[in-house]
């Protein structure tokens, strides 16, 4: 079976998107851990924002390369309803991917308070309304959750792909060997 790859920067970006995902998600779920307005548990928030922050900026680049490259045909050809659900899926992860960072920044920019993106201060509304900031923080949370579970069930596809249907689709995103001419780049 010959498998013919996504580009190589479409590669990175996305375990480089995955990666920062995961670290926003683990870090909110550890936030937890430590105790109400000590410096390690506003230390992890901040980091989460940041990767957060990350998400959304790497996405923009992310989709302009998925724009102009051509998606690699799976090798043995799925059913039509699975490629049907993966455009779907897909669909569904990217605007996630913008709408849980957008609605975190929407989060901070209506409770008042600073906040940064690595020392860069970012503004906030003149008068801060908690109220506003507490509702966009409950869908922030649940859509990161739905976000999350979205991943989840796209990691388990592909590794039911690779390993039930015995498919290349798992090959055609993973990163490192370069076993075909065309990804020089």
């Amino acid at each position: 079976m010959s498998t013919i790859r996504y580009a190589p920067w479409l590669r990175r970006l996305h375990w480089l998107i995955a990666s920062f995902v995961v670290c926003a998600l683990v870090l909110i779920e550890i936030k937890g851990w430590f105790p109400r307005g000590s410096a390690l548990r506003g230390g992890v928030k901040w980091a989460h924002m940041q990767f957060g922050m990350a998400v959304l900026l790497l996405m923009v680049p992310r989709l302009l390369v998925r724009a102009r490259t051509a998606v690699p045909p799976i090798s043995p050809r799925p059913p039509r309803w699975q490629g049907m659900l993966s455009k779907l899926v897909h669909l569904a992860v990217y605007l996630l991917a913008f709408a849980v960072p957008v609605l975190g920044i929407s989060m901070m920019f209506a409770a008042g308070k600073p906040w940064n993106l690595l020392g860069v201060p970012l503004p906030v509304l003149g008068t801060a309304d908690s109220d506003l900031a507490h509702r966009i923080g409950d869908i922030h949370e649940t859509v990161g959750d739905v976000l999350m579970w979205l991943a989840i069930a796209h990691a388990a596809a592909a590794l039911f792909h690779h390993y039930v249907q015995r498919d290349d689709t798992l090959h055609r995103m993973l990163p490192g060997r370069r076993n075909e001419p065309s990804e020089r780049a």
